[in-house]
């Protein structure tokens, strides 16, 4: 079932704090999010491209435009023109995989206008016999992440039934009008009280947050900087082995261990971490895609006397806390916070935990999705999702995105090494462990500058 195609659209609370954002800068590429998933197998490009038409009719977000209204800025659904999809053969180039992905980059560096668009591309590159790229550019207006993983398996789906001549058994996407409707609803009710009331009085007692860098803030960029790293199986062996031990998830832990990892860097015993939140539990449009997600400050006390087990069951229990009041927005939250630190971020380092399959099956044809931009950093991002290595163990891979405005590509590199050293230790270390213990072993075998961040790019 489709929308009225004329139908002027509330925006989401997403889409309005990002509309906010975008107003210094209304073309920045910053708000461009994208990713490419890499194909392996042959390939039917005519239905590939027939699958990805039909997802793009399904999914009404793909096909809004912004309009000014008496009653304010609105979304209205367009009809779709054209095929989506664009193609480009690399074979002939003398390293395909390389040419794409400038390409990809080039793309998403391009300014942005919000009313002729386009706010949605897709190319698919042709590197070789049984190898493409499939990559997306959404603007951060139009969906999330979560969204963008649906839509990717939904087209999977669809080009499996189009190709095998089974039949399509996936669910079509509900009109966005439901997901607009669930958000007014929300905003009505009972729960969002109880959410407000819970946010005040988290805010009131939350310190103010710190940052990696000490450099002065700066606004977000139109670029950044990129650390990753794809853990080795042995790693993520330990990792699934203190899950069992202590009874959690390694979100929780990787959580856990970023906020030890900042207190001891800065010489705090309580951090906020910024957690990323897809913002749809409880809603009844869950499976709509489009742009709710949001993120919440996640305020952890961190004490080197407590031991490893004490200390991951107290995160646990904070992060149950604050995402049972997901889907209060952020820029409510904002003007909560007491006079003093109404100038100053909501949060520190974001954390932007992933544990869903990356890994989609096209009829045969294998594909592996990989993030090539979120969207603005004002300060520094970790992103952590599962991944496989080349040999087909599973295990996780890490980017850490950073403002170069404050921070230089050698700075997050060391970010990252310790981190993942921490982490190993972490996970290795036993419940009983001492997290002083833990932190001292990996952070006092560095050298005496190596934890003085904020340098700041080109200083």
């Amino acid at each position: 079932m489709q929308g009225k195609p004329e139908e002027a659209l509330e925006l989401t609370g997403a889409q309005s704090g990002i509309w906010s954002d975008m107003a210094a800068e209304p073309g920045s590429p910053s708000f461009n999010s994208a990713e490419y998933v890499e194909l392996t197998g042959d390939l039917d490009v005519p239905a590939f491209a027939l699958a990805l038409r039909q997802v793009v009719e399904e999914a009404e977000a793909l096909r809004v435009e912004f309009v000014e209204t008496p009653d304010g800025l609105r979304q209205v659904v367009r009809p779709q023109t054209g095929g989506p999809l664009q193609t480009l053969d690399l074979r002939s180039c003398a390293d395909p995989r390389h040419e794409a992905l400038n390409r990809m980059r080039d793309d998403l560096g391009q300014k942005v206008d919000i009313a002729a668009g386009p706010l949605v591309g897709h190319l698919l590159f042709r590197l070789g016999e049984r190898h493409f790229i499939w990559y997306q550019r959404v603007h951060t207006l139009l969906v999330d992440a979560f969204s963008l993983s649906r839509l990717t398996r939904r087209t999977a789906d669809l080009y499996t039934a189009l190709t095998t001549g089974g039949t399509d058994r996936g669910p079509t996407f509900p009109p966005l009008a439901g997901l607009v409707a669930s958000e007014a609803e929300y905003r009505r009710s009972d729960r969002f009280l109880a959410d407000r009331a819970f946010w005040i009085e988290q805010l009131a007692a939350q310190p103010r947050p710190v940052l990696l860098s000490t450099a002065p803030a700066a606004a977000a960029s139109e670029t950044f900087l990129r650390s990753s790293a794809v853990l080795p199986s042995s790693l993520f062996g330990r990792i699934t082995g203190a899950e069992r031990d202590l009874g959690t998830s390694w979100p929780v832990l990787v959580t856990a261990c970023t906020a030890a990892y900042l207190g001891a860097v800065r010489g705090a015993d309580e951090v906020v971490l910024g957690l990323f939140s897809a913002g749809r539990s409880g809603i009844g449009a869950a499976d709509v895609p489009g742009m709710i997600s949001n993120i919440l400050p996640l305020r952890l006390a961190v004490r080197p006397s407590w031991t490893i087990g004490s200390y991951v069951a107290r995160v646990g229990g904070a992060m149950i806390r604050v995402l049972g009041h997901q889907r209060y927005r952020q820029e409510d939250m904002r003007r909560h916070l007491p006079a003093t630190a109404n100038s100053g971020p909501l949060y520190g380092p974001l954390v932007n935990l992933m544990p869903f399959n990356r890994e989609f099956n096209f009829a045969g044809v294998h594909g592996t999705a990989r993030n090539i931009s979120t969207g603005p950093i004002d300060d520094l991002s970790l992103a952590v999702h599962e991944a496989r290595q080349a040999s087909g163990e599973a295990t996780l891979a890490v980017d850490i995105d950073a403002n170069p405005e404050a921070y230089a590509q050698d700075e997050i590199d060391g970010h990252m090494d310790r981190l993942t050293a921490f982490l190993n230790g972490f996970v290795s270390a036993g419940s009983s462990a001492g997290l002083g213990d833990v932190l001292d072993a990996v952070l006092d075998g560095a050298a005496p500058d190596a934890f003085m961040p904020g340098r700041g790019a080109g200083t």
